[in-house]
Formats: structure tokens, sequence, C-alpha cells
């Protein structure tokens, strides 16, 4: 009977066995669950309140920002000094100056006489030719401490209305514009993949220009300004330069700063080239626009946005 009883245990076990071994071979066939899609965009941030700061090789504050900075990312700054970032430690960065940018100002010389609007008081002023810009905000959250109590308010963030400033100074002038209110929530590394529809859905417009509107999370030192002795938030422009046509769009970036510095200067901070392409890729005239900090209150994005906008047309009438 033992006999019996222990060869039974045995089959028992013997069973048991081949069955643990049939199923992990069979899960190990099974195709696995599918990443989620991350475009080469990088598009790791800080928190609200915590932020990147740059310095020269003497220890002079660059700039300061809230996206994510890497080895070998530049900056022209406002002086187009452009710098190249060789050490990251912590939050903090050490760069070089790579060079000095000509005055790309001086080849503009008839922006600075008059100012297309005054803040609150937009005067038309018709673009040369018909031109057509589209507008979109990858991180539909973003929102402004001081109006809205928090920096980010899903789906509905301040951006979305410093956007709707933008779209009626340009209309104003008689551009004709598409702004997309689509949210791509939630704020992670795949908001880009999903604004990348809605880009490339506003591109079958044949746009002169793409827009793609943020807030960034730096201090509010490095954004406050006054423009025309009103008081205004600053702009910087992101380039992503992992997209392999970059050259075409830091281009387009450039000539938006030059006119900047003629009809507003101060307006535009610099120009942020970071690891990434931001959808970039998919237009020669794609632009990332930071218009403010989360600290900084929505009233002084909005005056930006307008100062935006007047150099935008200039720079959409000579297309």
């Amino acid at each position: 009977m033992d006999t019996i009883n222990r060869r039974y245990i045995w089959i028992f076990f013997a069973v048991l066995i081949v069955v643990m071994v049939a199923a992990f071979i069979i899960n190990t066939m099974l195709p696995k669950n599918p990443k989620p899609y991350l475009l080469k965009t990088n598009t790791g941030e800080t928190s609200s309140g915590e932020y990147y700061t740059v310095r020269d090789e003497k220890g002079v504050t660059i700039f300061q920002t809230g996206l994510a900075v890497h080895i070998d990312d530049r900056y022209i700054s406002e002086n187009n000094v452009e710098y190249v970032i060789i050490k990251i430690d912590g939050m903090n960065a050490r760069a070089t100056i790579v060079q000095k940018q000509e005055e790309a100002s001086q080849n503009i010389n008839s922006d600075k006489a008059q100012p297309v609007s005054a803040f609150g008081q937009t005067v038309p002023v018709q673009a040369v030719k018909a031109s057509h810009v589209v507008i979109y905000h990858t991180h539909s959250d973003e929102s402004y401490i001081p109006n809205a109590g928090k920096a980010s308010q899903p789906g509905k963030g301040g951006v979305f209305n410093v956007g709707s400033v933008l779209t009626e100074t340009l209309k104003n002038a008689g551009v004709s514009v598409t702004h997309s209110w689509e949210s791509h929530g939630p704020h992670d590394i795949n908001a880009y993949h999903r604004s990348r529809r809605t880009a490339a859905q506003l591109l079958k417009e044949q746009p002169d220009a793409i827009y793609d509107i943020h807030r960034d999370s730096a201090p509010v030192k490095a954004y406050y300004t006054t423009v025309n002795g009103t008081d205004s938030s600053r702009v910087m422009m992101v380039v992503g330069r992992s997209n392999p046509n970059m050259k075409t769009n830091l281009d387009y970036a450039r000539r938006i700063k030059a006119r900047a510095d003629n009809l507003y200067p101060g307006l535009v901070r610099g120009i942020f080239m970071g690891k990434g392409d931001y959808n970039q890729d998919l237009y020669p005239t794609a632009m990332l626009f930071e218009i403010g900090t989360d600290q900084i209150s929505q009233d002084l994005a909005e005056n930006a946005a307008r100062c935006l906008g007047d150099v935008l047309i200039r720079e959409l009438g000579v297309r």
C-alpha cells in the first residue's frame, strides 16, 4: 500500500513539474505587450518651482529653464552669443561659448520704427500676401500660478488663452489662423506623440507656419521684462536638434529673433536647441514658443503674445 501511495505521489509531482515547465515555455513564446511608442523628443521637464541653471565658465548665469538640458544642447542668448552645454551636475549645468553671432537684426532695418500694435490696441496691418498659420498646444495643461492658483489644469491650461491672444493679434492684421483647442494630456513623455496627430491634421491646411505654444517653469526673473514701458513676460524659442532638418527650423527661429530684436528689444530671451525633435521634423517653419513661466501672471504672458504676434506678422509679410 505504501508503495502504491508513494508511486501516486511521484506521479503527481512529475505531472506538476511537466505542467509548470509547459506553462513557462508557452509564456516565453507569447508576444510581449508592446511598449508605448516614444518619439525621439525628450519631454523631460522639471516640476513646478524646479529648474535648471546654466552658467558660463566664469559662473555667470546664462539662462534658466524648466526644460531638461543635456550635454551638447545649445543656446543662443539675447545678445546672440551661442553656447554649448559641456557639463551637468544635478540641476546645474556649465556651458562654453561656441561663437558670437553677427547681429542678425542689422539685416532688417525697417521694423523698429512702427510696431504693429500697442498692448490692448491692435492696429490692423495687412500682410503683403495672404498668410495662414496654425496653432496648437502639446502641453495643454500648462497654466500660470498667479491666475490659476496651480501650474497644471488638465485640458484647460492658461496657455490656451495666451494662444488665443496670439491668434487675435494675427487675425487683426489679416492673417488667417486655425487655433486648435485639442487636449493632449496627460503631461507625460507621450504628449508629443499625441500632439503629433493634431499637428499632422493641421498641416493638411498647408499653412505658412505651425506654432506650438507653451510656458516655461523658470523663475520670474528669467522671463520678466518691460516692453515700451509696459510689464511683459519674455519668450524663448525651442528648436529640436534631433530633427534631421534642424538647420531649416533654426534659420526660421533666427529670423524671428532678428525681427523681435528690432521691433521689441528684449522680448525674445533666446533660442534653446534641445535634445529631441518637438515634432518640428514635420514642417520647415514649425516653431515652439515658451511664453512666460508658471510663476508669472497670465496677463504678462498675453502681453508677450501680442508683441510676438507683431513680430510674426512682419515675418509672414516678407515670406
